[in-house]
């Protein structure tokens, strides 16, 4: 059997290993790099706290490893009805496809107006340039925090406000830091337990943070910032996140829905239409509405448990995605775990220097495993094929 894999991040390279485990198919991943990064540390490049080489590994050595394949190139054009991928180097068919290119982060940040007044805090280079930005900051600087409208993903946004809270705090500078939240509640307010979001409130409220809650980015200005509401706020150093979707060569393939991500049945990630498609990570629906890491691990494990099944009659537990939350805040740190399956609840909140280190170390481990990582800290339950 042929398995083709678009993209090498957390969801794509979870994919491939899992399949190596059990099968002998003729594995191959297609990426547009083979140097691949593991970004959830990114904010800690804001404090040097990690050097950029810490933060990245060879994903076509790792995959060689593994006698995966391995092609980089772009991809030009998914085809599904005729099992074909056009690629910058070629054409390339299958048997079973994995979608795992992520969320389109650049396509959607430069639909924002005005983005270009702007940095985006999840590439490498948007972290590089707001890091020059806030080794720049004088007194009476304002910095704002925020998302656009419907974005799945404040966690990074959460840590980038507290380091430059940090940042003003110990070069001794005079300044605003402004965080916007999508919720009316704040802080992990997608959280249905709302004690959550008032202790996370209270603590970034401490740390001096202004929550502007209920607010999401419609316009970036080179001395405001816009909200969907029409009201504004002032701040020389704005950094924002934009909203996420499947990319525009899954959309243009029809594999999308109203949603704009992958249209896939929940857990199984398999494409409702065409059923030897899977959909991975930030591109597709997810069993939670926030976006994470972890979570797209997640749905490459349960969509490789639901191929093997098919095919192999091998019968894995399925997990459920949840939200991880490890942050780094300049001198501090916190968690937020909320997991729940049919049984089970799990919630930790809580803060503290010991998570620092804890966000530090399992970074260095998802790099020395190349993402090869079969534990995840989720719940596990079974699911019952129709």
């Amino acid at each position: 059997m042929k398995i083709l894999i678009l993209g090498a991040g957390y969801a794509g390279l979870t994919a491939a290993y899992k399949l190596r485990k059990f099968t002998d198919f003729d594995i191959s991943i297609i990426s547009k790099s083979r140097i691949v990064k593991e970004n959830t540390i990114f904010p800690a490049l804001l404090t040097d706290d990690v050097k950029i080489e810490d933060t990245e590994f060879d994903a076509y050595k790792e995959a060689s490893k593994r006698k995966i394949n391995f092609v980089e190139a772009d991809i030009n054009g998914i085809f599904p009805e005729s099992n074909e991928i056009k690629t910058s180097v070629g054409k390339f068919d299958y048997d079973i496809l994995f979608i795992a290119l992520g969320g389109a982060y650049e396509e959607n940040f430069s639909k924002i107006p005005g983005h270009e007044f702007a940095f985006m805090h999840h590439t490498l280079e948007g972290f590089l340039g707001l890091k020059n930005a806030l080794d720049k900051m004088e007194d009476g600087v304002r910095v704002f925090v925020g998302n656009s409208q419907n974005s799945p993903i404040e966690g990074p946004s959460y840590q980038v406000a507290l380091i430059a809270e940090y940042l003003m705090r110990k070069k001794g500078i005079k300044g605003e830091v402004y965080l916007s939240t999508q919720s009316p509640k704040g802080v992990f307010g997608p959280i249905p337990e709302t004690w959550i979001s008032e202790a996370a409130n209270k603590y970034f409220e401490k740390r001096g943070i202004k929550i502007l809650k209920g607010k999401s980015v419609k316009e970036i200005r080179k001395d405001k910032v816009i909200f969907s509401d029409n009201t504004e706020i002032y701040a020389d150093i704005k950094s924002v996140l934009p909203t996420l979707s499947a990319p525009d060569i899954v959309k243009s393939a029809n594999l999308t829905d109203s949603s704009n991500f992958i249209n896939v049945s929940i857990p199984t990630f398999k494409h409702i239409n065409f059923k030897n498609i899977f959909g991975l990570g930030d591109s597709a629906k997810s069993m939670v509405p926030s976006k994470t890491a972890r979570g797209a691990m997640i749905s490459a494990e349960n969509a490789v448990s639901t191929l093997l099944h098919e095919v192999k009659g091998i019968d894995l537990p399925y997990y459920s995605q949840g939200i991880l939350c490890m942050m780094i805040g300049g001198d501090d740190g916190g968690i937020l775990r909320f997991d729940k399956n049919n049984n089970t609840t799990k919630i930790i909140l809580d803060f503290g220097k010991i998570y620092l280190n804890a966000k530090k170390l399992y970074s260095r481990f998802l790099v020395n495993r190349a993402f090869d990582v079969s534990y995840h800290a989720a719940l596990s339950f079974n699911y019952s094929f129709k």
